[in-house]
């Protein structure tokens, strides 16, 4: 009757722990379908659960980095966190979610990701020998910087120059309706020792109704994107020369006609003097004849001859003079065209004094961008210089940290020792405590044996007493019914 209500609590036991077994056994470690991503410095959550939820507070749960080699990220094992073996560059950045183990969610969390981070990662439950994978994606961004880098031809240049990235992105430049422009060559592209990449692109852009252009760098891996929007003046664009252009080839043209007229003017009285010669040449021949003729007194056919000669000539005369006034109109149709041509050089002339004003303007413009450019140049050299310090600095900082990280991983080993020491020394104290508590539960069964068996031999001997106390009584009634039987008879 004793022993009654322990074997039934070990039954209950055993059927606990059997129906535990058996809705464990049919749990599956499930993680997500997708990669997770994330960029350098977030805390950043590895999923990672039992389905259907069942607690994991009692089982051991390992999460390990498979590439590029197995590293120990973090290990679950008695009921808690156990950072034993645990790769250095995870020291005191993962976490478990311990309140969250009862139902199953055995994620882990892990904080500051760096890029070293990346990589498939293990989520094993060593206790129903199952296990998932997670894919961790890290990248690294930082906003584009535009700059004005100068003219080429009518349009601006733009430099797009943006660093830090990972993995490599793609840049491309928009107009302000959103439309891909034509970039001034292939992107630039550069990585750091740390595998940063820094890429840079330039554009020639004209002038628009808004002169606003976006430079956008754009990640598909990590899915990240950054825009920057310039707004260039109207006043950096250079002037359009259009004026000078036509204004040269006026003048050009202007001395051309000028030319063909003087040489036509040239050969007109070129021609009129020759004309003029050969009239005074047939005026001598003619005098001469006549006088040839008075002197000799030539016959009639003679005469007639050279009358002819004389009205042919005069004829020619006559021809030429035609033709000396048909040379004096053309002169005076090549002066009406040389005034002409004379008041449109007066025109060009203003044109040509209206484009060399814009001709100093862009003068003056081009030492302005000069000057931006120098003082671009000095603050470059100002930024290179700045960012070189810095670099240093990081560096000394970089060290130093590593000096730190080090001297904490060499302290935490220490209290890892220490707190193992402790824990072994405290398992050994339990130990030495449960076999106390064991022999103690011995003797005191034992106790209770001999109890139980001292109180069965006091009940046997209390009743053997009891007994005798009867019969003692029954004999006791006995004689004295003896006696008084003997009184009456006396």
């Amino acid at each position: 009757m004793k022993t009654f209500p322990t074997s039934a609590a070990w039954c209950l036991g055993i059927l606990f722990i059997s129906v535990s077994l058996i809705t464990t056994g049919s749990s599956e470690v499930v993680g997500p379908a997708d990669p997770v991503v994330a960029l350098t410095g977030d805390d950043i959550i590895l999923p990672c659960s039992l389905k259907p939820s069942v607690s994991a507070e009692d089982m051991i749960v390992e999460w390990t980095r498979l590439n590029p080699k197995a590293e120990k990220v973090h290990l679950y094992l008695d009921s808690r966190d156990s950072f034993v073996d645990q790769f250095p560059s995870y020291r005191g950045r993962t976490s478990m979610f311990n309140e969250e183990l009862k139902n199953g969610n055995v994620s882990l969390k892990l904080t500051n990701v760096t890029l070293s981070d990346a990589g498939r990662y293990r989520c094993f439950i060593q206790t129903l020998k199952k296990e998932t994978t997670v894919q961790l994606l890290v990248g690294a961004v930082s906003q584009p910087v535009i700059s004005i880098d100068g003219t080429k031809g009518w349009g601006v240049v733009l430099k797009c120059e943006s660093g830090g990235w990972f993995p490599e992105p793609q840049m491309e430049w928009l107009d302000s309706s959103g439309t891909i422009l034509p970039a001034d060559g292939p992107p630039e592209r550069h990585r750091d020792s740390e595998g940063l990449y820094t890429v840079r692109r330039h554009v020639t852009v004209n002038r628009t109704g808004n002169n606003r252009f976006t430079c956008r760098v754009n990640q598909l891996e990590i899915n990240h994107l950054k825009e920057t929007e310039i707004h260039v003046p109207d006043e950096v664009f250079p002037k359009s020369q259009v004026g000078l252009i036509v204004g040269l080839l006026i003048a050009v043209a202007v001395v051309v006609l000028a030319a063909s007229a003087g040489v036509f003017m040239w050969r007109k009285h070129t021609e009129e003097k020759k004309c003029r010669k050969q009239l005074e040449k047939q005026k001598i021949q003619s005098t001469e004849l006549l006088e040839d003729v008075n002197k000799r007194k030539a016959p009639s056919s003679f005469v007639q001859n050279l009358t002819e000669q004389l009205m042919a000539a005069k004829k020619q005369i006559e021809m030429l003079s035609k033709d000396k006034d048909d040379v004096t109109r053309e002169k005076d149709g090549l002066q009406g065209q040389l005034n002409d041509v004379t008041r449109e050089k007066d025109g060009l002339q203003g044109l040509l004094n209206d484009v060399t004003r814009e001709k100093d303007d862009l003068q003056k413009q081009t030492g302005q961008l000069e000057k931006l450019k120098k003082d671009k140049e000095k603050l470059r050299n100002e930024k290179d210089k700045v960012i070189r310090e810095r670099d240093e600095h990081i560096q000394n900082l970089t060290g130093e940290m590593e000096k730190l990280r080090n001297e904490k991983d060499e302290h935490i080993q220490n209290l890892t020792g220490e707190m193992e020491k402790l824990r072994n020394e405290k398992d050994k104290v339990i130990r030495e405590r449960d076999e106390h508590i064991q022999n103690l539960t011995g003797e005191m069964e034992k106790l209770r044996n001999e109890k139980d068996e001292h109180i069965q031999n006091l009940t046997g001997e209390m009743e053997k007493l009891r007994n005798e106390k009867d019969k003692v009584i029954r004999e006791r009634e006995s004689d004295g019914m003896e006696d008084m039987e003997m009184g009456g008879v006396f």
